[in-house]
Parts: C-alpha cells; sequence; structure tokens
C-alpha cells in the first residue's frame, strides 16, 4: 500500500491545513505544464485526494493498521471489518435481514457483530462530453445543453465555462442524473469538457502556438506582419533581421487565461518557416553579388 504521507511529505497528525500546503508546494513543482513527471503529479493528487477528505483518510488509515497487524502468536488482536463478515453472510438473515454472531476475544471480552442487509445501488450518475473552441475557451461562456436520462426523458442544464478552461474538466451537477429507482436519490451530471484547436492555433497548458511562413527575403531584411489573436484583437509582430528557418517567437502574456483577477495569462508562440522562392536567370543574376 502506497504511504500517502510520505508521499505528501507530512507527519500521520498533520493537520487539513498541513496537508494543503504541502500539495501545493508539491503540485507546483512537479506539474507537468512546468515539465515536472505526469507520474509523480498523479500520485501527489491521488495522496491529497485521499488525505484531505476525512473519511477517506479515516478509512485509509484503517487499513494500513489492518495491513499491518499480525494474526498470528503475537499479544494482538486482529482486526475484523465488519462489510467482510456482513458479505460472507449475507443470506443467513434472521427476521431484519441482518446475521449476528458473537464470539470471545483473547482478553475474554464478548464480542458482537451484526451484519445489515446492503442497501440497494442507488441512481447512475449521467457523464455528457461538452465540446468548446479554444477561442470560446479565452473568455467566460454559458451554454445550455440537452440529455437523455436512462429512462429516455429528454433534460437541459445550463454550464457556467470559466476562461481559460482547461480539457478533459469535468464538471459536476448534483442531483441531475439518473432517477430510474423511485424514493432514492438521483445521481449526477458529469459534463466532460473537450477543448479543441481552432483558427490556426494550438494549445498546449496555458500556452498558445501558431505558425508563420514568411520569404527569404524578410528573413534576410527583418520583416513585421500582423496577427489576429482568438479574441479577434491585431497585432504586430517584428521578426529580427536574420531569422532563421523555425525559429520561435515567444509573446508574452498572450495566451490562454489563468487567473482573471490577477490578469495572469499563458505564452504565445509563433513558429516561423521560411519560403525560398523559385527565381528566374535575370533575378539570380541580380542577386548573385549580394
Amino acid at each position: 500500500m502506497k504511504n500517502y504521507y510520505d508521499i505528501l511529505g507530512v507527519d500521520e497528525k498533520a493537520t487539513s491545513a498541513d496537508i494543503t500546503k504541502a500539495f501545493k508546494d508539491l503540485a507546483k513543482r512537479h506539474h507537468p505544464d512546468r515539465g515536472g513527471d505526469k507520474d509523480k503529479f498523479q500520485e501527489i493528487n491521488e495522496a491529497h485526494d485521499t488525505l484531505k477528505n476525512s473519511q477517506k483518510r479515516h478509512d485509509y488509515d484503517t487499513m494500513r493498521k489492518f495491513g499491518s497487524r499480525s494474526t498470528g502468536g503475537g499479544g494482538e488482536h486482529p482486526f475484523f471489518n465488519e462489510d467482510i463478515f456482513g458479505d460472507f453472510f449475507s443470506g443467513f438473515g434472521a427476521d431484519n435481514g441482518g446475521f449476528r454472531f458473537n464470539f470471545t476475544g483473547r482478553d475474554g471480552d464478548e464480542r458482537i457483530f451484526r451484519n445489515v442487509r446492503q442497501q440497494p445501488r442507488g441512481n447512475r450518475n449521467v457523464q455528457v462530453r461538452m465540446a468548446i473552441s479554444i477561442k470560446e475557451a479565452m473568455m467566460h461562456n454559458e451554454k445550455t445543453i440537452s440529455y437523455k436520462l436512462p429512462s429516455g426523458r429528454e433534460e437541459f442544464a445550463t454550464v457556467k465555462i470559466p476562461a481559460g478552461v482547461q480539457h478533459g474538466v469535468t464538471f459536476k451537477f448534483s442531483g441531475m442524473g439518473d432517477d430510474s429507482i423511485r424514493n432514492m436519490p438521483r445521481g449526477d451530471l458529469m459534463v466532460v469538457m473537450s477543448v479543441l484547436d481552432s483558427d490556426g492555433f494550438t494549445r498546449k497548458g496555458n500556452d498558445l502556438f501558431t505558425d508563420k511562413t514568411i520569404d527569404c527575403f524578410q528573413a534576410v531584411r527583418g520583416h513585421e506582419f500582423n496577427l489576429k489573436l482568438l479574441e479577434d484583437k491585431v497585432i504586430k509582430v517584428k521578426v529580427p533581421a536574420g531569422t532563421q528557418p523555425g525559429t520561435m517567437l515567444t509573446l508574452k502574456g498572450l495566451g490562454m487565461p489563468v487567473h482573471k483577477t490577477l490578469n495572469i495569462r499563458g505564452n504565445l508562440y509563433v513558429k516561423v518557416h521560411i519560403l525560398i522562392p523559385q527565381l528566374s536567370a535575370q533575378d539570380l543574376k541580380k542577386i548573385k553579388d549580394l
């Protein structure tokens, strides 16, 4: 079993605040968008997801103790999970549909275990995928989607999409999923975002990438061209004299929105392609001495 405390570098008695702080520090260091290892980042996320939740943490700590307990000749009592006994003895039911049995521990104390009839499964979650372009993702959006429940009934939901939304992010709408089982809480609606490249731009993390082709003379002399951004704003981009094929021009702060209040954005990278024109003999004669 993985030691989530070691993964986050915190003590087993760490508070929720300690765990959150450790997670933030490690996430910044190992985030794939910053060159970190994807598997390590996933492991950190997994540890944080378990330890930040009091119930999950309790269950995890219990399982760790169970794994380290001895059922042999030591002085400790083995750990019993009531769910295990519930599964094993299901079907031997008493009047209330459960099963009860007594046993005496090594310390002489009598222990009573009772399994309760397993509750029926609840209504399922419904997952739908919503696709938007990176141009739409540049700003806050609201979109209404329709989706079908397992029962066949059509439902509608309005999704508020923050500027800079990442591909793969899932929005959860509680109580808007399956309702096939009566007298049981409805499932949830899970809307998974697909952010698609568009308008000649591609996206990696919070950075944008596009291409520009110029001719060899413009590359030699230097050049300036107009570039229309995803938010429909036009800017001037300078190509320095002597630019080589494949040069990447960096335009800082013109990428995807990261934090609206602090006005933080990723970068825009323009890859320069250089076209060699086909020249006539006369043209070649004119430039041969250049």
